[in-house]
């Protein structure tokens, strides 16, 4: 009930603070909020893959050339 999908109907004398409502369900703004949070299912989902790919390429690359190699790239470097 944090006013994205429902809407508040009803009287509220503002004087003595008393009145009478009802909350009614927003479907047409669900359906907006529905597509809004798959879309960032699928974009936390496709980092996560990247963030995979990269991985799985990386430890590849890793058992291809062996540690020492990337030693040896380091002591290089200086």
């Amino acid at each position: 009930m944090n006013g994205v999908c429902v809407q508040w109907k009803g009287r509220i004398n503002l004087e003595k603070l008393d009145g009478i409502g009802c909350l009614e369900f927003d479907e047409e703004r669900a359906m907006i909020e529905h597509q809004i949070l798959q879309e960032q299912i699928e974009r936390y989902n496709n980092r996560i893959k990247d963030h995979q790919d990269k991985s799985r390429v990386y430890r590849h690359q890793e058992r291809v050339n062996g540690p020492e190699m990337d030693v040896n790239k380091r002591f290089n470097n200086f």
